[in-house]
């Protein structure tokens, strides 16, 4: 009698009602865990790569803006780019270099006395980034002279800076037949390359 009744216990409606839902979750719960789950974790990572893919769209739109303002701008400007050029060279051109120095002095009466030129890469040549010439002159003038030289120098094509400019009375000269005293004058010039 025992034995029927725990048999219609377990095997009763209320009993299979139970076990119907257990069952039922059990199976949701490892439906959820393997078919829902994942689905819902490529869902988010799909979310935050289409958020991530506008940023990157957004910023290649904003760069597309800047080449097209920049070709815009060259288009403009195509005429001086060769000015440009003469102004930066590609390559060192010390000769050049010495050749505008030489002319400046003719042109201005400027005695050009020694020049020197520091150190130049010419193995390396496959760098892009700007590069210096440096430059020692030494020579003696009036000081009209000089204004002279200095302002012929600026307005050659090749870019030049004067780095550091030493102006010293020259002890050797005596005072021309024009009155003016002659100066010595020792320059640091810079000039850029490619």
């Amino acid at each position: 009698m025992v034995k029927t009744h725990i048999t219609k216990k377990i095997f009763g409606k209320k009993a299979q009602d139970y076990t119907f839902a257990i069952l039922f979750f059990l199976i949701f719960s490892l439906f959820i865990l393997f078919a829902i789950r994942p689905s819902l974790t490529t869902a988010t990572g799909l979310k935050k790569e289409e958020f991530d893919l506008k940023k990157i769209d957004s910023e290649y739109e904003s760069k597309i803006i800047n080449i097209a303002s920049v070709q815009s701008l060259m288009e403009e400007h195509r005429e001086e780019l060769p000015l440009l050029t003469d102004a930066i060279s590609s390559h060192p051109q010390v000769n050049k270099l010495i050749d505008d120095i030489k002319r400046a002095s003719d042109k201005t009466a400027f005695s050009l006395k020694r020049a020197s030129i520091g150190e130049v890469n010419l193995l390396d040549t496959k760098q892009q980034k700007l590069q210096t010439l440096h430059l020692t002159i030494e020579g003696s003038s009036s000081f009209d002279t000089l204004i002279q030289f200095i302002q012929t120098l600026f307005h050659q094509r090749r870019l030049k800076i004067i780095q550091k400019m030493i102006i010293s009375k020259d002890q050797q000269e005596q005072v021309s037949s024009t009155g003016s005293a002659q100066l010595k004058v020792l320059m640091d010039i810079e000039a850029y390359y490619l």
